[in-house]
Parts: structure tokens; C-alpha cells; sequence
């Protein structure tokens, strides 16, 4: 019997692309969740308005900026903004290292201590 020709092109490369932005993103999206409750800890607690608590509250400020950059270049990169996606391997790597920064110093300034595998160090990407 003879295989069938109809079958379905599975594009391997592009599914491994929305997976990686899909990992990527699904971190974001946490990391500004458990800011934002840290925030409002820090308010309803009333040490938002102390020197330390201030202190705290302008670095989960920053922190957020920094993943409101790091969704920025995730859009970027999935080309669903005004700008096309980059198609250059290496654009496209150099974009997810920033991310990778950018992921970095906000769990630094947020007080993350553990420091969470890179998806774009994954095998197998």
C-alpha cells in the first residue's frame, strides 16, 4: 500500500517558536502576579509608608517596568504588534537573552532568590 500524499505538514520549527514564547510568557505573567500581591501586602499591611516598605515598593516598581519590557520584546517576537517578527536565528536569540536579563534583574530587585532554568537554554529547543 502506498503512503498517503495527503497527509499534513506538521511545521516543527514554528511550533517550537509559540512553545518557547508560550513558556516565556506563562513566567511573565507570574512574575507580575506575585508582584503585584506583594505590593498589595506591603500597602495593606501598612509598611508601604515606612522607609523600608518604600524602599520595597520602588523595587517592585522597577521590577515591573522591567517585565513590562521583557512582554514588550515577547510581542516582538511573536509579531503580533506593529512590527514584524525578526526572522534571523540570531535576532531572535539575542531577543530572548534580553528577555533573559530583563527576567533576571527583576527577580533580583523583587527579592527572587532561586534562580529558574532559562527557557532558551532548554535542549532541545
Amino acid at each position: 500500500m502506498k503512503p498517503s500524499t495527503t497527509g499534513t505538514v506538521v511545521d516543527l520549527q514554528g511550533a517550537r517558536h509559540e512553545r518557547r514564547l508560550e513558556m516565556y510568557r506563562a513566567r511573565v505573567t507570574e512574575r507580575l502576579r506575585t508582584n503585584r500581591i506583594a505590593v498589595e501586602t506591603l500597602y495593606q499591611g501598612g509598611t508601604l509608608f515606612s522607609p523600608q516598605g518604600t524602599r520595597a515598593g520602588r523595587a517592585l516598581l522597577r521590577a515591573h517596568q522591567l517585565l513590562q519590557r521583557a512582554s514588550s520584546l515577547l510581542e516582538q517576537l511573536s509579531g503580533d504588534g506593529v512590527v514584524p517578527a525578526p526572522r534571523l536565528p540570531e535576532r531572535i536569540d539575542e531577543l530572548y537573552r534580553e528577555v533573559d536579563t530583563l527576567l533576571s534583574r527583576s527577580d533580583a530587585l523583587s527579592g527572587r532568590n532561586h534562580r529558574a532554568a532559562s527557557v532558551a537554554r532548554l535542549p532541545g529547543r
